[in-house]
């Protein structure tokens, strides 16, 4: 009895010691290990379920899901956005020291802000590994949509988090080595194609909506969209003109503007780009008309569906932006996709 009494304290007391170990020396480098969870959380995940349809006579049905409110099923959650930034205030007539103080609470705040975008990054992975099970094997997840096995609101976070989680590793190691510096080291050198949308500051997304909309004003007053409109019906993206499909590229930000500046047009990645860009749009206007309609997304899920359909949002009310993406869901009826990106909102064609 003693005996027993002996190797069940022993295993009390390494349970406690791993408990500590993993609360207080793992924690801080949870976030820069993210990417190796995944990839372990993701094969253990595959290893179970292939375990578990072994034993299994029957194969797996995949029903369609439980009814949601449109609210729901047309907004995704929160953590699929960026958290919000708490800076501290900064007071007048600061001396040097407090200068100094000021600043390395704002670096603080702001390496706060990323560790929890990383985290919610986390916490859509393993959303992420639930839904993947309602997706039929071989199909994708507009396919799936299509078939109504999935909302809107499940098709962007399996959308945001595969794009989020391949661009940890990279935004993971800019963090350990610029710590407080990230934000400066990403807005200067040009880095927010590897950090994850969740880790976006409020400024590096104003300033990539700002040059977006300015170079969308720009490719329409050079004029050439409107003389291609013409001549064709835009059922072919591999067979558009080059100037409609240099239009949709900048109105999209789908290829770099330094492509402009050399003037060469990319035209061995642009039309793949294009095409799947249009079956982004195409499934998340039948979400969108299967959940209820476009106002029940809320302002954030507004701003992202306009300007995935080339939009402008900058000043624009939430009435504004409920008119515009009717007014597109309406002219969907009575053209396609490529021709409403090609025209400005006033020539879009009514059904």
């Amino acid at each position: 009895m003693l005996k027993g009494q002996r190797v069940v304290g022993c295993v009390i007391r390494v349970q406690c010691n791993i408990r500590v170990h993993s609360r207080s020396n793992l924690r801080p480098l949870a976030p820069f290990l993210l990417p190796t969870l995944c990839t372990y959380s993701t094969n253990a995940a595959a290893a179970k379920i292939t375990d578990h349809h072994e034993t299994r006579t029957n194969p797996p049905t995949h029903s369609k899901p439980t009814p949601l409110e449109p609210s729901e099923a047309l907004n995704p959650p929160n953590s699929t956005l960026p958290p919000p930034l708490l800076l501290p205030p900064r007071e007048p007539n600061l001396s040097g020291t407090q200068i100094l103080k000021f600043y390395y609470r704002t670096g603080k705040a702001y390496l706060s802000f990323y560790k929890e975008g990383i985290r919610a990054v986390y916490r859509n992975s393993k959303l992420l590994r639930q839904l993947r099970t309602r997706i039929p094997k071989g199909k994708s997840p507009e396919q799936a949509l299509r078939e109504g096995l999935l909302s809107r609101a499940d098709y962007h976070v399996i959308d945001r988090t595969w794009s989020d989680v391949s661009r940890i590793p990279v935004f993971g190691l800019v963090l350990l080595i610029c710590g407080e510096f990230t934000p400066l080291v990403v807005i200067f050198l040009g880095l927010s194609g590897a950090v994850p949308r969740t880790c976006h500051i409020p400024k590096q997304i104003q300033g990539a909506r700002e040059k977006l909309e300015a170079r969308r004003r720009e490719s329409f007053r050079e004029g050439t969209v409107t003389a291609a409109q013409e001549s064709e019906d835009f059922k072919d993206v591999q067979q558009l003109p080059k100037p409609i499909m240099a239009h949709v590229g900048r109105s999209l930000d789908l290829y770099s503007s330094l492509w402009d500046r050399l003037g060469i047009l990319p035209t061995i990645l642009l039309p793949r780009r294009i095409e799947k860009t249009i079956e982004r749009i195409d499934v998340d206007d039948l979400a969108i008309s299967r959940g209820g309609g476009v106002q029940f997304l809320n302002e954030e899920e507004l701003k992202l569906a306009a300007e995935a359909r080339g939009l402008d949002v900058m000043g624009k009310q939430i009435v504004d932006l409920q008119s515009q993406l009717g007014k597109w869901m309406l002219a969907r009826k009575a053209t396609s996709i490529v021709d409403l990106l090609s025209r400005r909102p006033s020539a879009w064609p009514s059904p």
